[in-house]
Formats: C-alpha cells, structure tokens, sequence
C-alpha cells in the first residue's frame, strides 16, 4: 500500500477487425509499465492483451483500490436514467448490452482524482438495474 495513486491508462492496440487493449501506468518518473497479468514490466511486449476495454477496466479498478485500501470510504449514490425505445428487452439482455457499451468518462488529468485531495472511483453496478 502506498499513498500515491497511479496514473492508468488503457491503451488500444489489434486492428479495426481485431481491436485489443493493454492496460499501462507511469513510474514514478512517468515511464510506462505494462501490465502483464502478474506484475508490471517495462517492456510493452510482456503485455496482457485483452479482447475489450471492460475487462482491462477491472485491472486498473482493482490497481486503484489496492492503492487507496488504507483509506476511509464513502459511499454515494447518482441516479442514471436510461430509456430505451422499441420493445422493451429482456433485463438480462440489457444487462449485457449496457455492462459492454456504457463508459463513464472522468476527465481526471483535467480535474484530478477526486475533490481536495481524494480519490473518486465510479462503479457502475448494472445487475442492480431494475425496471421503473
């Protein structure tokens, strides 16, 4: 555990046909570090290679919160309203779709991390999804 909180980025890499991410942090001299599945290495070909940016969205997720673990937490709750027209789909469907097409963007280099000093981490838990 250490109090600086690493700068994670997915980074595209594959084709149009085969579209791949690999997930990288900045040393503290702000050189990349690759994730390789176990650990971190300097070398972007010891990357992991993962099929979707939601799956290496985990790994930073869970880099993150190893960072912050010794710090208190509290807990909010934001309301997000999604409509969808035509016939109305099968929960489990929806659930699907929205776990791989929804992305919550946090424009941290512009804003930081969190306010005054803290560190704000966004889950979107879709199985909590309810019709209303």
């Amino acid at each position: 555990m250490s109090n600086e909180i690493p700068l994670l980025s997915i980074i595209k890499k594959g084709s149009t046909t085969f579209p791949r991410v690999i997930v990288a942090k900045s040393d503290e001299f702000r050189n990349p570090l690759y994730w390789t599945g176990s650990g971190w290495s300097a070398e972007e070909d010891d990357a992991m290679v993962f099929a979707n940016a939601n799956d290496a969205s985990w790994v930073c997720h869970d880099v993150l919160m190893q960072a912050v673990s010794n710090r208190p937490v509290h807990r909010f709750v934001v309301p997000v309203h999604l409509e969808i027209y035509g016939e109305k789909p099968k929960l489990t469907d929806l659930r699907k779709w929205l776990e791989r097409a929804m992305r919550i963007v946090v424009d941290s280099p512009k804003h930081g991390l969190g306010p005054n000093g803290t560190v704000g981490v966004i889950i979107a838990d879709v199985d909590e999804m309810k019709a209303v």
